[in-house]
């Protein structure tokens, strides 16, 4: 009876061992013969966007400034659009704008001031008095770029401040004021 065992327990056994190596052989067998038919296209159609801070402006603590001193002390930030050479073929429109505006409403005011500029001239300029219930403001409509080569990168300068005027102004001092900076873009062949 005892041998009847063992012949059983090694038939198992050697059953076992031939099922796990052909399963190991046929696994090694598809891994060498395998191939990808994955098509992908890495072009991307969309220009490089780096802030120097963050995407976000804020202030709270207002300090009036005269106009001429501006780019000294006002609120800045700063960002860099790139059109590279994967754009070459395309027509690119920016846009920029102001969302998510937070603002005091005593900041809504004729002296409350930003200003934009593009590899350091003015392109958008204004305040924010008008500025009412809404909570977007653009700085630059959708604009077609037009670099005369590639890559090319674009610096934008946002300024905000409280333009001083000569009247007492403290109690605008500590209101508060925040947006996020938005660059949209559209690409097309």
């Amino acid at each position: 009876m005892d041998f009847k065992k063992l012949i059983i327990i090694l038939s198992v056994t050697v059953s076992i061992m031939f099922g796990v190596l052909l399963g190991i052989s046929y696994g090694w067998y598809a891994y060498s013969n395998a191939e990808s038919n994955i098509n992908a296209s890495t072009l991307k159609t969309a220009p490089t966007i780096v802030f120097a801070q963050t995407e976000y402006i804020e202030s709270t603590q207002n300090m009036p400034i005269y106009d001429s001193d501006r780019y000294k002390y006002a609120n800045k930030n700063s960002f860099t659009v790139t059109l590279g050479e994967n754009l070459i073929e395309y027509e690119t429109g920016l846009e920029i704008l102001l969302n998510d505006i937070n603002i005091s409403n005593e900041l809504k005011i004729e002296n409350y001031k930003y200003e934009l500029l593009q590899n350091k001239k003015i392109i958008s300029s204004g305040n924010f008095s008008n500025l009412g219930d809404i909570k977007t403001i653009k700085l630059l409509p959708m604009t077609i770029m037009k670099p005369e080569n590639y890559p090319y990168t674009y610096v934008y300068e946002l300024y905000i401040w409280l333009s001083e005027d000569e009247t007492d102004q403290n109690s605008l001092m500590n209101k508060t004021f925040g947006a996020k900076i938005d660059v949209n873009s559209a690409t097309k062949k």
